[in-house]
């Protein structure tokens, strides 16, 4: 069986019980270095992957067809995911235990309803951004090292849009921030690459 594991945000205390007790009867998990290293309370083989089709042989080999292989990833694994590639490679039963998403946490902790809002990834991707906040009063985005908070304020800033901006970084670790103000006040700052965005228009 494959089970693609939802860890939450980082912090253990966001697991819920139900990925906790798949994690603890699998015969290995599989995942990239920030996951596997937040699950140093979990005792069960661990093997690191550098990139999405390392995996591959552990989801396609006869061998391994009667083993529990967790495949654990931050987040929600079906929130621009890991989810479609592995059923896209595997003919294995698969299971996906959901986990908290960085939208949710930060929301939460902000006390801001989230349902009306427009929800994107940057993360290896170039959506329409501009246009998309301009069409939206509220809109949430998953950041990387190009598109990271300082580089889209720039585009907000430079292209006069009225808004307040809402940046989260390190969710749920000791070392969290969050910060709130204008696109100009952070043009000069640097962020954590898997920062969450919040765009909120005037």
């Amino acid at each position: 069986m494959i089970y693609i594991v939802g860890l939450g945000p980082g912090n253990k205390d966001y697991i819920i019980p139900k990925a906790f007790e798949i994690m603890k009867r699998s015969n290995v998990i599989i995942g990239f270095k920030r996951a596997i290293d937040s699950l140093d309370f979990i005792d069960n083989k661990k093997i690191y992957i550098n990139k999405l089709s390392d995996i591959d042989k552990f989801i396609s080999s006869e061998e391994n067809k009667d083993d529990n292989i967790s495949i654990v990833a931050s987040g929600d694994p079906t929130f621009y995911g890991i989810t479609n590639y592995i059923k896209n490679k595997t003919a294995f039963k698969i299971e996906i235990i959901p986990g908290v998403s960085s939208f949710q946490y930060l929301t939460c902790k902000l006390e801001i309803p989230w349902n009306n809002a427009y929800l994107g990834s940057l993360h290896g991707r170039h959506e329409e951004f501009l246009n998309d906040v301009k069409n939206n009063e509220l809109s949430i985005w998953l950041t990387d090292k190009e598109n990271n908070p300082a580089a889209l304020c720039k585009i907000l800033y430079e292209n006069k849009v009225k808004c307040k901006v809402i940046i989260g970084e390190n969710l749920s670790y000791e070392n969290e921030i969050i910060s709130e103000g204008n696109p100009k006040e952070f043009l000069d700052e640097t962020y954590s690459s898997l920062s969450i965005f919040i765009v909120k228009k005037r």
